[in-house]
C-alpha cells in the first residue's frame, strides 16, 4: 500500500491511460504472427497493471468505502426489490431483460466494492 500521499492522486490518471492503451490493443489488427504475440502479451500486462492500479485505488479508499456503506445498503436493497417487482410482472422483452441484468451488476459490484 502507498503511504506517499501524492500516489492515489496519481492512480485515475495512470489507470485511464493503462485502460486507454488495452482499448488500443485489443484493436489492434496485427499481420504477422510476431506481431500477435506481442500484442497479446502487451494486453497481459496491461490487465496485470490494472488490476494492481484498482487494488491500490482500493486500498486508498477504504476508509471512505466503509464510510458510505452504510448509505448503500438500503438503496441496494430498494433496487434489488424494485428489479423483482419488474421481473414479476412487467413486460417480458429484451429492455427488461437488460434492466436486470443491469441492476444485478449494479447490486453486485456495490455488494462486493461496498462490503455490503
Amino acid at each position: 500500500m502507498a503511504t506517499d500521499p501524492a500516489i492515489p492522486t496519481t492512480i485515475p490518471t495512470t489507470k485511464a491511460a493503462a485502460q486507454a492503451l488495452l482499448d488500443k490493443l485489443y484493436a489492434a489488427n496485427p499481420i504477422t504472427l510476431g506481431d500477435s504475440e506481442a500484442i497479446s502479451d502487451a494486453v497481459a500486462e496491461v490487465n496485470v497493471i490494472l488490476t494492481q492500479l484498482n487494488q491500490e485505488d482500493i486500498a486508498s479508499r477504504t476508509g471512505a468505502m466503509q464510510a458510505v456503506a452504510a448509505d448503500l445498503k438500503d438503496p441496494v436493497k430498494k433496487l434489488g426489490e424494485l428489479k423483482g417487482s419488474a421481473d414479476a410482472g412487467g413486460e417480458p422483452g429484451e429492455d427488461a431483460g437488460d434492466i436486470a441484468k443491469d441492476i444485478d451488476s449494479v447490486i453486485g459490484g456495490c455488494k462486493s466494492v461496498f462490503g455490503i
